[in-house]
């Protein structure tokens, strides 16, 4: 499974990383993104992930690609910096229009013409909103389970609730 994403739509969307682009600049943010994606890729068993990023016009014509280096496991994560005249829209519909089996791209943006354009090439596409949640729901699913965690901690409940919760599953008074 590919995944290309429209970079800086995810960036914005993600407030911890918009800070860190506003506050340190786009290399920190970078880093921080290509962090959060390889760990998730690991995590789902994602092979490739693309970032899609709008080309400088100080860096020169011509769309530049880089590989994402030093992660564990098989998933590679590329960068591509669009050619400044065309912009990260067009490039990433170029790649799923290019691609042989769009219907096993992902692409996630919330650009309308973004997502027209890929869903009109048969690729799928995923809101930037929703593919955070996914990423923090792998999160979530990595961290080690909490074995019999005591129900009166949560407030809100009444002692017969708590009473009634720890009966139902099975929780003795003196565990």
């Amino acid at each position: 499974m590919l995944f290309i994403i429209d970079a800086f739509n995810l960036i914005h969307a993600h407030d911890p990383l918009y800070e860190l682009l506003d506050q340190r600049g786009f290399p920190p943010a970078c880093d921080a993104l290509v962090r959060m994606l390889a760990s998730y890729a690991l995590n789902e068993g994602i092979q490739s992930i693309v970032l899609v990023f709008d080309g400088s016009p100080k860096a020169g014509g011509g769309m530049r690609r880089e590989r994402a280096g030093g992660f564990v496991g098989a998933s590679k994560i590329e960068l591509v910096f669009a050619d400044p005249v065309h912009k990260a829209d067009r490039t990433i519909l170029d790649l799923v229009e290019a691609a042989k089996r769009p219907g096993d791209i992902t692409v996630v943006s919330d650009d309308k013409f973004v997502v027209r354009g890929v869903k009109s090439a048969q690729g799928r596409t995923l809101g930037c909103r929703a593919f955070l949640k996914s990423i923090h729901q792998s999160d979530r699913r990595r961290q080690p389970p909490k074995h019999r965690e005591d129900p009166r901690k949560y407030r809100g409940l009444t002692e017969s609730e708590v009473k009634e919760w720890m009966d139902y599953f099975g929780f003795k008074e003196d565990e």
